[in-house]
């Protein structure tokens, strides 16, 4: 059976896309309990619903040019204010914490073959599912190549990966506001976000993201050069990393400035860390960004086919428990003991299970704005070790 409205039906799509997003932002900021559930698991949620209920297809070159011009264009707009000076000395832990969170994925990835080892393929899925555990499912792909894992595993993992990054983001937003975590580990970036809030001028019962989305003094000035900059940088990193894919650079050059993420996420950090004063007054780009974001949530909702994650998610949904769970033990027990804090934990733990754009989604839906860059950074590191992670575990169980 068909969508009602079709993959072609172009106008109806970007329509619909957008009413999620923007009715998931009015839900999130005018009711509490949309501020706890946050507007990018009601995106994906939404998505999801609409897609699995036959009105909008599970595939359309519309979401595609949602995932290839839109997402490319929030990670800099909301990049704009990453004067690494400032945020060094708040984020120096990110990485160590993001590394500890890749050997709890290499460590638990072991596991899987063991447990499940009368399950078909598996250790072509163990190598799989532990390079998407470093970096997101886009790792899984290479690896997937590299081992001839089955289409039906890496569609499954796809699927169900989204789902699970999603409930990730949840929790994570409810295990802040319980008084448990915030007695066990400091939380710095979280008092901060309160403190902006009260300073803010509070209304009474104005949710948390209300406030810190609240109007601005934005101009026609402010969007025309965030969107210039952005898609100047844009323009440059696509034009330099296709430069490097192309050449004969070795394969850690390639990998390194080979990958447009990795490309503007430097460059958008080098302008704002040259000229903070002029990237700070430009008005708006957490706005832009943050709306172009959630758009490309909502995509991830409706590439989730509830039929499929049904045929292939016990054993994906297994292996993440797995995973989580060591990552999250190692990470908190290894944080308690050197006094990590709070968010940089969480971060780095999103950062390495969902990759950059949920390490920045995660940060900017808490109010954690100094680690929006921190977990972009780890995230796209993940994207270069998380292909060796697979390698690794696909030839120490015979992939």
């Amino acid at each position: 059976m068909t969508s009602w409205i079709q993959a072609e039906d172009t106008l109806y799509l970007w329509m619909v896309v957008m009413l999620v997003t923007a009715l998931a932002i009015t839900i999130e900021q005018k009711f509490k309990w949309g501020a706890r559930v946050s507007s990018c698991v009601m995106c994906i949620a939404g998505g999801m619903i609409l897609a699995n209920l036959k009105v909008i297809p599970f595939a359309s070159p519309v979401y595609d040019s949602i995932g290839n011009i839109l997402l490319l264009l929030a990670i800099p707009l909301l990049l704009f204010k990453s004067d690494i000076r400032k945020i060094y000395k708040s984020s120096g832990t990110t990485f160590l914490i993001f590394n500890i969170c890749a050997v709890s994925a290499f460590l638990a990835s072991c596991l899987i073959p063991i447990i499940f080892r009368n399950v078909d393929n598996i250790a072509k899925f163990a190598a799989m599912y532990s390079a998407a555990a470093v970096g997101g499912t886009v790792n899984a792909v290479a690896v997937t190549q590299i081992f001839d894992v089955p289409t039906d595993m890496l569609n499954g993992l796809g699927l169900v990966g989204n789902f699970t990054v999603a409930m990730i983001v949840f929790f994570f937003g409810q295990f802040c506001r319980t008084k448990f975590f915030r007695t066990k580990f400091r939380h710095p970036h979280i008092d901060e976000y309160e403190k902006e809030l009260a300073e803010g001028g509070a209304k009474e019962g104005a949710t948390e993201a209300a406030m810190y989305w609240k109007s601005k003094d934005i101009s026609l000035k402010d969007i025309a050069q965030a969107m210039a900059i952005t898609f100047v940088i844009v323009s440059i990193s696509q034009f330099i990393s296709g430069i490097i894919s192309n050449s004969n650079a070795g394969f850690v050059v390639k990998q390194l400035f080979g990958s447009v993420y990795l490309v503007m996420t430097l460059l958008t950090t080098i302008v704002a860390t040259a000229f903070p004063k002029f990237m700070g007054n430009v008005k708006g780009s957490d706005e832009l960004g943050n709306i172009m974001l959630l758009m490309w949530f909502v995509t991830i909702g409706c590439s989730a086919n509830l039929v499929q994650i049904i045929q292939y998610g016990g054993l994906i949904i297994c292996a993440f428990c797995i995973v989580f769970a060591v990552m999250c033990l190692l990470v908190f027990a290894i944080g308690k003991i050197f006094k990590f804090d709070l968010e940089e934990m969480m971060v780095g733990i999103i950062a390495s299970i969902g990759g950059p754009p949920t390490a920045a989604a995660l940060s900017i839906s808490m109010g954690w704005k100094k680690m929006v860059v921190p977990g972009v950074l780890v995230g796209l590191y993940g994207y270069i070790i998380g292909n060796y992670v697979g390698v690794l575990i696909g030839n120490i169980f015979g992939a």
